[in-house]
């Protein structure tokens, strides 16, 4: 018998890999029909995850599940940018920085996030791009808060305002593998490309959709 933490470590990857079929199929162009198609072909040993929920919750609840994975992937392919160089990572996180400081963070609340947010920009620009590995631990010394308050920053106001994705969770001493976003969501120029999505080799394994 699989044991319970074996099979959500197993749902933990297979998400990974959805996710990241998701986000390759939104910066193609694609459509959320055609990823339902895609993930939903019992071929495509890609589409595991949402196949077996399909056979174990049925149809309805399989594409629900898809068209979230399409939501966030969507939305993410929309607010992130083309770092083509170190330089533009640089001037990538420049614009980003401005673009939080510029941002009005109301009532402690805000003014918290804030901090975790510019922790996560400092962790960030050690990276070199948006991409960075921070622990639980790293960032709430970085802010000079508790983590429990870290948490909630996370999960009241920088989360669900687009500023921060975690893609991968850290165990131990491995820190978590964040994103950092543009916050809600903008118009973005007509001369930025969309293509520093969460990249799909870290993110699991799988046959990898042929890139554009």
């Amino acid at each position: 018998m699989v044991r319970r933490v074996d099979r959500q470590g197993v749902a933990d990857h297979g998400h990974r890999i959805t996710a990241a079929i998701a986000c390759h199929v939104a910066r193609a162009g694609g459509t959320a029909e055609q990823l339902t198609r895609l993930l939903l072909h019992p071929d495509h040993e890609g589409g595991r995850h949402a196949q077996i929920i399909e056979l174990r919750s049925g149809q309805a609840r399989a594409r629900a599940y898809i068209e979230r994975v399409w939501s966030n992937a969507s939305a993410e392919v929309a607010a992130t940018v083309t770092i083509g160089s170190r330089h533009g990572a640089h001037e990538d996180l420049v614009a980003l920085r401005e673009r939080i400081e510029t941002t009005p963070w109301h009532g402690e609340r805000g003014r918290t996030a804030l901090r975790v947010l510019r922790a996560h920009l400092n962790f960030a620009e050690t990276a070199g791009g948006r991409l960075h590995a921070a622990s639980e631990r790293q960032t709430a010394e970085e802010a000079g808060i508790s983590r429990q308050t870290l948490r909630n920053a996370y999960e009241a106001v920088l989360k669900p305002g687009g500023w921060l994705r975690r893609l991968r969770v850290g165990h131990g001493a491995e820190g978590s593998t964040w994103y950092l976003g543009n916050g809600p969501s903008v118009a973005l120029s007509s001369r930025v490309r969309t293509s520093q999505c969460p990249p799909t080799r870290p993110l699991g394994s799988g046959p990898p959709l042929r890139r554009q």
